[in-house]
């Protein structure tokens, strides 16, 4: 009667043992999936589409005008629409001087010192044609108002021989093209034609330019950074320790 009492208790142990081990893993399990759950939806948020976002750039340029190489130093501030469409307002800056002989009334030689100095903005418009992983194709247009100041002096008579000033009207266009080795950083090069609008034939500021750089997406070094050094990070800490406790 004792030995069946005895095996009794202990398959009765066994069996709340088993349950108890049984219910522990199950609640184990259960945090782990909640916490999984967790994980997956703040990474879905950090890599989140989103339909407007910042834009910013520097844009500098090399140009021409009138065949002569200048340097158009800009940047540009606007918002993405959709991943598609980008919008915004430029600002830009040119200044050039040369110097050159001129024949004067008397056929004689004269050393003579140009200088252009031309500021503008502009309203400008970019849709993304081609984006893949590698490449992308963009279509940027743009229009704007300005000024500028031309000048001409005499170096050895400190005379000014010309001093013109006035508004112009600039509007343009080209393409951009971005290939992209990884996924933060990669080289981009834009061509385009401006063309300047203004009522003194004898000014132009009409000409071809072309630009190259570095690109670099700052989100997704963002987005990289908030997901492989803090949000994976604490997930995997948090999951290592509870499977380390009893």
């Amino acid at each position: 009667m004792k030995i069946h009492l005895l095996a009794l208790y202990f398959v009765l142990y066994l069996s709340t043992a088993a349950t108890y081990c049984y219910s522990q893993n199950d609640i184990k399990q259960r945090k782990i999936d909640s916490l999984t759950l967790k994980f997956k939806t703040d990474s879905a948020h950090i890599f989140r589409f989103k339909v407007v976002r910042p834009f910013a750039a520097i844009d500098n340029r090399n140009s021409f005008i009138k065949d002569k190489p200048v340097n158009v130093k800009g940047f540009q501030l606007g918002v993405i629409l959709k991943e598609k469409h980008t919008i915004g307002f430029g600002v830009y800056s040119l200044r050039n001087s040369s110097k050159q002989n001129i024949s004067n009334k008397n056929d004689n030689k004269v050393p003579v010192k140009r200088s252009l100095s031309l500021k503008y903005m502009t309203l400008f418009y970019q849709y993304v044609i081609v984006d893949t992983r590698f490449f992308e194709l963009d279509l940027p247009l743009e229009v704007g108002l300005g000024s500028y100041h031309v000048r001409s002096e005499d170096t050895i008579a400190h005379k000014i021989l010309a001093d013109q000033k006035g508004g112009t009207m600039i509007t343009g266009g080209g393409v951009n093209i971005i290939l992209k080795p990884f996924k933060w950083i990669g080289v981009s090069g834009t061509a385009g034609y401006r063309i300047s609008l203004d009522k003194n034939p004898n000014i132009n500021f009409s000409g071809a330019y072309y630009s190259y750089g570095v690109w670099v997406d700052l989100r997704q070094i963002y987005r990289d950074v908030r997901y492989y050094g803090f949000t994976r990070k604490k997930y995997r800490r948090r999951v290592k320790t509870m499977l380390a406790g009893n």
